[in-house]
């Protein structure tokens, strides 16, 4: 959002959508290759709910500084104020848990369909995303032809088409072996099980997210980005109060960007696509209030496939 807020572009927002398409194809390899049972993944119906969780996450990314996928990252690099946002996203969370127990808020509705695999969609979406997954290929091999594979894997900074094919096709692969994986969900369930009771999350969940910032770390280790940010300061508040909003937002959706992005959207859940215009709007009502108010929107440029952002 404040790609296209600064420069009328969206070219990040486009690797989200790549980042989809790739799940999808490779979930449809996958299946077709190994013998994983994924004939029947859950989806979430469209709700008045639904929305106002995406509107609500949005706001709360907004305070936080940055979604769920940015969350991590400044905390594998050291900022430990993420640990605020953190603890903001378990307590939202519960509180969702404890609103619906108590039947102050509804839950959401789940319903489970048939998978890509046995559903209509199959062959189209299959040609469509294989055509678009050689033309991409094909793309991004001679762009990239003049560079030894050593020189691409240690880049400091990962194109975005090629940083969407990775995130892609090891999420589809884990999204068959694990069903919803993104720690989002391994919150929520921490937040409940806290909160309200229910079953704990199971230990695979806890070994992803572990396997998550061990990656993030070494990327910022391999950059020479670490840089331990361990001292309070006073936009830790907003970094808790916006994981707070996160959290419940998260919790009426159900799932946070990640979940939306790497499993909602591949999977065609109907609440999927609507939720996430309503968090960009969410976002980009956020960010228009804090121009209003005389604060600075950093400009984000992703032109050449690359982005850069200016310092706040």
């Amino acid at each position: 959002m404040e790609e296209l807020l600064t420069t009328r572009r969206a070219f990040m927002l486009a690797s989200f959508a790549k980042m989809s398409l790739w799940v999808i194809r490779i979930t449809l390899l996958v299946a077709w290759a190994l013998p994983v049972n994924i004939v029947q993944i859950s989806q979430w119906e469209l709700s008045i709910l639904t929305i106002c969780g995406g509107a609500l996450f949005g706001v709360g990314a907004t305070v936080n500084g940055g979604c769920a996928f940015f969350t991590l990252t400044r905390l594998g690099s050291g900022d430990l104020g993420m640990v605020a946002s953190l603890a903001g996203f378990l307590i939202g969370a519960g509180a969702h848990g404890i609103s619906v127990a108590t039947v102050l808020v509804p839950a959401p509705v789940e319903r489970i369909a048939p998978s890509l695999v046995d559903g209509p969609w199959f062959l189209p979406i299959t040609v469509v995303t294989t055509l678009w997954m050689a033309w991409e290929l094909v793309r991004l091999m001679r762009s990239t032809s003049n560079k030894n594979l050593r020189h691409r894997l240690l880049s400091h900074s990962y194109r975005l088409s090629t940083a969407a094919l990775l995130m892609g096709v090891s999420n589809a692969v884990l999204y068959a072996l694990a069903g919803v994986w993104p720690y989002t969900r391994l919150f929520g369930e921490i937040a409940r099980h806290a909160a309200i009771g229910t079953p704990p999350p199971q230990v695979i969940f806890w070994l992803l997210f572990g396997a998550l910032i061990i990656g993030i770390g070494l990327s910022a280790w391999q950059r020479r980005e670490i840089v331990l940010q361990w001292r309070p300061r006073p936009n830790w508040v907003g970094y808790g109060v916006g994981g707070m909003l996160m959290g419940f937002g998260a919790a009426m959706i159900p799932g946070g960007n990640d979940v939306l992005i790497l499993q909602g959207i591949p999977s065609l859940s109907p609440h999927a696509i609507p939720t996430f215009l309503a968090m960009l709007g969410g976002i980009a009502v956020s960010l228009l209030s804090m121009r209003a108010l005389g604060m600075t929107i950093p400009q984000v440029d992703c032109s050449g496939d690359i982005c850069g952002v200016e310092p706040k």
